[in-house]
């Protein structure tokens, strides 16, 4: 079987591209250059956004059945193990099927993807390959790839790399990560805790430490801690017995029984991004576009929703040559105003309060979001931004922007037939009808009554996109401005539904 995109990578990144690729009908090879799946926990947690995009593809349900999933997400307070805020993703049940966090350690998210992966007809991964070589032309990538036998060489007409901040593609590219790094660097920790009946809450954080203390519970007694260090603190120093036991007793106190580090690493906190995460027909996708702060826990996230983006975007480009180019380019504007203007405004401003503010300007801080939380708008609005469900893009060329819904997540209701429009969609492009529309010839949706906050003023077509994101809201709509702006969506790639044959 010869693949029409060759991903680098097989981590959650990798092995979601490939789902989302295989989704749409697209043969992809996924090269790693270790079997082995790191034991550290690494990104613990998957928001609803993400959840929804992993349902097309089949994953959701072995994920969800893996980690501990919640409703509520409500931070407390280490020293007095009160709730600090409360989000309760229930507020937003009417537009999110699954309203709620999924707290799973990273090596399972791995095995479960990979295990979808190879069971996966479209799909092949193999191991202990690894990327050496990069050229292509207008028509195809060659990429030079080390394994057991020797160096051979793989064209494909699309290659992605998926293979991390230190990955060979965005190295081969010519391109470095541009942005910012914080000053402050991080300690962070695996640690078994044995409480005996007590039941600690999670999160937990305190407040009351210098910098930043968190611990989350990511399965039955396995926790993650995270602190940021001082300057005068080495690094040996830093992760030293002492050092973990003084964390582990602001954060848990005498109930903690006894504890067990199972591992623990330093790093420094980065903001930044590539300078395109397109050239040609290579594309980067997850940390090999982008580093996150791990505050607000959306890297592996993002990285995740690139590839949903990018996947129909590339089953588009196969299907008709002309538009590659025209389809990347989106993916690269698209991506990276997600990157800069939402993903790295929230991550920035929950560093800054969590490892510079005072202690007293934290408290102040978790006291005004608390009232903020009275009004039930200010609760939907932290929830569609914790969940990663409020990014919009406005500089897309191929979304009409002049509605305010068009370049932003269509939200998840439920049709006139009782079903919501991503199961009825299954992961596909779709054209959602709102109040009295007839387009004779077309496969529709209906809604008869969407919800207020739509802002819609006249019956209206929405053309909604495979990732779920809204191309255009057209009013009054008529077959050819419908078919214009269809054209405009999916650079002429794909046919209307119900369309195929004509």
């Amino acid at each position: 079987m010869k693949p029409e995109v060759v991903i680098v990578g097989a981590g959650p990144v990798g092995c979601s591209l490939a789902l989302g690729l295989a989704h749409h009908g697209v043969r992809s090879l996924v090269i790693e250059r270790s079997r082995e799946i790191a034991q550290e926990s690494r990104a613990l947690v998957i928001w609803p956004r993400t959840a929804e995009l992993l349902r097309d593809w089949g994953a959701w349900e072995p994920l969800l059945a893996a980690g501990r999933f919640t409703t509520l997400f409500a931070p407390h307070d280490a020293a007095s193990d009160t709730a600090l805020l409360s989000v309760d993703f229930r507020e937003i049940a009417d537009s999110v099927e699954s309203p709620g966090v999924l707290f799973i350690p990273q090596y399972d998210t791995v095995r479960i993807l990979r295990e979808r992966v190879e069971s996966n007809p479209l799909c092949e991964l193999r191991f202990d390959e690894e990327a050496v070589a990069l050229e292509q032309d207008e028509s195809e990538v060659r990429l030079g790839v080390r394994g057991a036998n020797g160096t051979t060489t793989l064209a494909a007409p699309f290659v992605v790399g998926a293979d991390g901040a230190h990955g060979f593609v965005r190295n081969a590219l010519g391109f470095t990560l541009q942005g910012a790094t914080y000053s402050t660097r991080v300690a962070i920790a695996d640690v078994g805790i044995e409480s005996g009946a007590h039941s600690f809450p999670s999160p937990r954080v305190a407040l009351d430490a210098p910098g930043l203390l968190l611990g989350i519970e990511y399965a039955p007694g396995l926790w993650r801690t995270i602190a940021s260090v001082a300057p005068s603190v080495g690094d040996d120093e830093a992760l030293a017995t002492d050092a973990h036991a003084n964390r582990i007793a602001h954060l848990f106190g005498e109930e903690a029984r006894s504890s067990t580090v199972l591992w623990s690493s330093l790093f420094r906190i980065h903001r930044r991004h590539a300078p395109n995460f397109i050239s040609g027909r290579v594309a980067l996708a997850g940390d090999a576009a982008h580093l996150n702060s791990p505050a607000g826990g959306q890297g592996m996230n993002a990285g995740i929703h690139d590839t949903a983006n990018l996947a129909w975007r590339l089953a588009c480009a196969l299907k008709s040559s002309q538009c590659a180019q025209a389809l990347l380019v989106g993916y690269d504007i698209e991506r990276r105003e997600m990157q800069s203007d939402s993903i790295e405004r929230t991550t920035d401003l929950a560093t800054r309060l969590a490892v510079y503010a005072p202690p007293s300007l934290k408290r102040f801080a978790f006291a005004w979001m608390r009232r903020s939380l009275r009004a039930r708008g200010m609760r939907r609005k932290a929830c569609r931004t914790l969940g990663m469900l409020d990014g919009r893009y406005t500089r897309s060329p191929d979304v009409d922007t002049s509605h305010p819904l068009a370049g932003r997540r269509i939200g998840d209701v439920a049709l006139d037939n009782g079903r919501r429009i991503n199961a009825e969609r299954r992961g596909r492009a779709a054209l959602l009808c709102c109040g009295e529309v007839r387009l004779e010839g077309i496969e529709t949706l209906a809604l008869a009554k969407p919800p207020k906050r739509w802002l819609l003023k006249h019956p209206s077509a929405i053309v909604i996109r495979p990732d779920g994101f809204v191309a255009a809201v057209i009013e009054k709509p008529t077959r050819a401005r419908v078919e214009a702006m269809w054209k405009r969506a999916f650079c002429c790639a794909s046919p209307l539904p119900g369309t195929e044959g004509e």
